[in-house]
């Protein structure tokens, strides 16, 4: 006799609430979920991205960054960095939730003019004419999921693809004469190098991972004047723990600091 599915029936809406609630609990209590379990976890894309929407609508909160992930004909991922998490360089980042936070050398993208979504691609130049600088900028990856590595793409992204902070260093408004595919990059974490190497990127050209995220189909918030984005390590992940220092710097670019704490 065949043994009856009692599976429940879970809608695509069901599934979103439910995964913004656990989300937003784990932000409110500083802490992290061992997993987001199936039937109730996003299982699209789609559903995934929409469970950031309604994270950034619920919180209230100000977006001030974007992280792209871009493999050109392979995958695109990106999310909001909320303001809080957006410092300068040289600041200490607080990090409590964090079982094991990761360092990131990053290319990062700051725009001087409000970039919202459209039907018509843009082109290449129409986002280089929204740069207003490029800087060196460090990702402190602190994710809410505690088997983030081993997720599957839809539960990354839900949790807005595990950032935790956006550490902006110095840069350049001359970007255009540098190569931003071929900088040599370093890693320091206490002063001891961990990364020393060219290029790096999935995108190649960190800049293509912009012109991605501005053309983005999910996307539904618009980037803004003012916003950084990061364009996906150069480096690597480092794995830091609370008092470590980290420095990123892109030989010609610039560099950029932070405490953990």
């Amino acid at each position: 006799m065949a043994i009856p599915d009692t599976t429940p029936d879970v809608t695509p809406a069901t599934r979103i609430a439910h995964t913004v609630a656990s989300l937003l609990g784990a932000r409110r209590t500083s802490s992290t979920l061992a997993m987001l379990a199936p039937p109730y976890a996003p299982n699209s894309p789609e559903e995934a991205f929409a469970v950031q929407h309604e994270m950034t609508r619920r919180l209230g909160a100000r977006i001030g960054g974007w992280k792209v992930g871009y493999a050109p004909g392979v995958r695109l991922t990106h999310a909001p960095i909320y303001q809080d998490a957006c410092v300068a360089s040289g600041a200490s980042v607080h990090l409590p939730y964090a079982d094991a936070p990761a360092i990131e050398g990053e290319v990062a993208f700051v725009l001087s003019r409000d970039v919202p979504p459209r039907a018509t691609p843009y082109s290449d130049e129409e986002i280089a004419d929204a740069v207003d600088e490029v800087c060196a900028a460090i990702e402190v990856g602190a994710p809410r999921l505690r088997n983030f590595m081993e997720a599957p793409i839809e539960h990354k992204i839900a949790d807005n693809m595990g950032n935790g902070a956006l550490v902006r260093g110095s840069g350049t408004r001359a970007w255009r004469a540098i190569d931003l595919a071929a900088l040599r990059v370093r890693v320091e974490i206490d002063g001891r190098v961990v990364t020393d190497l060219v290029g790096g990127n999935s995108a190649g050209n960190p800049f293509d991972a912009l012109v991605a995220l501005a053309n983005a189909p999910h996307r539904r918030e618009p980037l803004q004047a003012g916003q950084t984005v990061i364009s996906g390590t150069c480096t690597g992940l480092y794995a830091a723990h609370a008092g470590n220092q980290a420095k990123v710097v892109f030989d010609g670019l610039g560099e950029a600091r932070v405490t953990l704490v």
